[in-house]
């Protein structure tokens, strides 16, 4: 089964990009896995939530265009499912086990997700009631899924 994390802009700081690096050529072994990034779309030249709403939408169909009729798609949302590193690695493998070719995982914007993709996910995937950035929940969630595939390979790493 193919992961896909589909990111709206690159990772501008340098060790947050290094360790997205790090985890995925760690889980490249595991199972195939690449960083989808495009092009964000610019911020508001406002903050109201009329102009917030319209740079999500425009990131939710552009996250969509990555994202294959089919596949499974999670995106990270604070208000989603809270699960444990063993929870998550048994979701990925039932998720495999239905013959699915591939798991997109989208970390919105900085101003977040628009509520269409939300209802469009297969998944709500919360990494906690905190709030991180978004280029720092990136780095979270591809440890969290190295980590996922590392249990489900009998592999050290978990402990």
């Amino acid at each position: 089964m193919k992961i896909n994390f589909v990111f709206p802009g690159k990772t501008r700081e340098p060790f947050l990009a290094e360790g997205i690096a790090f985890y995925l050529k760690r889980l490249r072994p595991l199972t195939p896995a690449r960083e989808v990034v495009f092009k964000s779309v610019a911020g508001p030249a406002d903050e109201s939530p009329a102009a917030a709403d319209l740079v999500k939408s425009r990131e939710a169909s552009l996250i969509l265009e990555h994202c294959r009729p089919g596949e499974y798609l999670i995106v990270l949302d604070m208000a989603g499912l809270m699960m444990s590193s063993p929870e998550l690695a048994a979701r990925l493998e039932k998720i495999q086990l239905t013959g699915t070719g591939a798991v997109n995982l989208v970390v919105g914007g900085p101003w977040g997700v628009a509520g269409s993709l939300l209802d469009r996910a297969d998944l709500r995937l919360s990494l906690g009631p905190m709030t991180y950035p978004h280029e720092l929940a990136r780095l979270i969630l591809l440890e969290q899924v190295y980590r996922a595939y590392a249990i489900l390979n009998h592999l050290p790493y978990h402990k």
